[in-house]
């Protein structure tokens, strides 16, 4: 039986929050929970916290937007802070409450950016994919660096390989073990539990995931 978030998630998140007040950022971004998470399952990251503070204001999403169409010549120009966080046109009829949430979300002082509630909600589906019995802060390190494109800037403007990290998560994080009829069932619904993963986190935030392939991995 799945038990809900393990009390660590809670807690991280809500170090993500601080984190953002402390540095007077205007929202609470993918980038601090990344933060928050090198105190603990991923430590021994160097330089973050300073790439964080140059994302500001409006967020490593919108950084590596601006690295993107850079590349094709296009200048974003300032960035009006509420364009960063514009929910979705339609929000999905699953779960339930969402479109609540999404409000309650912008409510928070600071505001909870699409990008940090996207990888909330990728990681519990993660959890779920993998038949796990509670959501723990090591799916929220999964799905924000498998999927992440503003974790993915941070990460590269800090020096470290993304790619790397994955596996060294992955490894680290296996999916559990518990028997053969539950590997199977699995391994049989794997493809389609990863494409909703992805395509719930694209529908949120507008961007496009980074490594959506390695879901696969991470899942059985």
């Amino acid at each position: 039986m799945f038990k809900g978030d393990h009390p660590a998630v809670g807690r991280v998140m809500r170090r993500a929050s601080e984190l953002a007040r402390e540095f007077g950022h205007a929202r609470v971004g993918s980038e601090h929970l990344l933060l928050a998470l090198t105190e603990g399952p991923l430590p021994g990251l160097g330089g973050v916290e300073q790439v964080v503070h140059r994302a500001a204001p409006d967020g490593a999403g919108v950084a590596a937007d601006r690295e993107a169409l850079a590349v094709l010549g296009v200048d974003l120009g300032p960035l009006p802070g509420a364009l960063a966080d514009r929910r979705p046109a339609k929000e999905p009829l699953f779960p339930l409450g969402a479109g609540k949430a999404r409000r309650r979300c912008a409510r928070a002082v600071p505001p909870i950016g699409l990008d940090l509630q996207a990888v909330y909600a990728a990681s519990l589906r993660l959890a779920l994919a993998r038949r796990e019995r509670r959501h723990r802060v090591e799916h929220l390190a999964l799905a924000l660096v498998a999927l992440d494109p503003g974790a993915d800037w941070v990460l590269r403007a800090a020096g470290a390989d993304r790619g790397e990290l994955l596996d060294r998560l992955a490894s680290a994080f296996p999916p559990p073990r518990r028997n053969r009829m539950l590997r199977a069932e699995r391994r049989v619904g794997c493809r389609s539990r990863c494409r909703d993963i992805v395509r719930g986190y694209q529908h949120t935030t507008g961007r496009t995931a980074v490594a959506p392939s390695a879901l696969a991995t991470l899942v059985h």
